[in-house]
């Protein structure tokens, strides 16, 4: 507790220290705020190969050279727009995990804000789940680094379950997790191969149901 409270307050002490960001500086976030925000309007409403990156600098309102100081190509936006999104759905579900939630429930949650993200914008969600498979080898390492961040980060609440008592303590917590992460996959692929007609909500029970008997003989009572 001691160690949290002087780290909160050390934290505390180097935002007050840091500088004012630039307007030079404010502007290149602006830019690239712009960038991704067009690159994700565009690749939702008219797919990958659709768009080219000349649309994405029109409708970031930069011109075509600038928006190749922020990126390399229109994969790199692809990646960069698919890590935005993710990443900030999934750092927000695993803050706000449910307190005294079971094992399961919290995988849901966490599974179930991706899906609801996906089902706010499914154009988009078929790109990503069409697309960032065929990416090259450094696109992928990003990719990838997503994944196994979200792995990761599920069998932490594996374990946790473990040495509650609640789960058994000789399971592999990292190979259970990454099943959990297939069976994600799996469902949303045919979600999407459906054209979506499910509603969210009832994929996420689908999901539920699957989740739940993968889990189910790990589980002490």
């Amino acid at each position: 507790m001691i160690g949290v409270v002087l780290a909160t307050a050390s934290a505390r002490r180097g935002a007050a220290s840091s500088p004012p960001i630039g307007r030079r500086e404010r502007n290149k976030r602006e830019k690239r705020k712009r960038i991704i925000e067009a690159a994700r309007e565009l690749f939702s409403s008219q797919g990958f190969e659709g768009t080219t990156t000349a649309e994405i600098a029109a409708r970031a309102d930069v011109a075509a050279g600038t928006l190749f100081l922020y990126v390399a190509s229109k994969e790199d936006l692809l990646v960069l727009v698919f890590r935005e999104e993710m990443d900030r759905v999934a750092d927000e579900a695993f803050s706000s995990l449910p307190g005294g939630a079971s094992l399961l429930d919290e995988l849901v949650h966490v599974y179930g804000a991706l899906i609801a993200l996906h089902g706010r914008d499914r154009g988009l969600a078929r790109v990503f789940v069409k697309e960032l498979m065929f990416v090259g080898d450094t696109h992928r390492a990003n990719v990838e680094a997503f994944v196994d961040g979200l792995v990761d980060r599920t069998a932490e609440r594996i374990e946790r379950a473990q040495r509650a008592g609640a789960f058994h303590p000789g399971a592999p917590a990292r190979a259970i997790a990454e099943n959990c992460f297939r069976l994600y996959i799996a469902m949303l692929q045919r979600w999407l191969g459906l054209g979506g007609q499910v509603a969210s909500e009832e994929h996420i029970a689908r999901l539920r149901a699957a989740l739940e008997l993968q889990l189910r003989g790990f589980e002490l009572h």
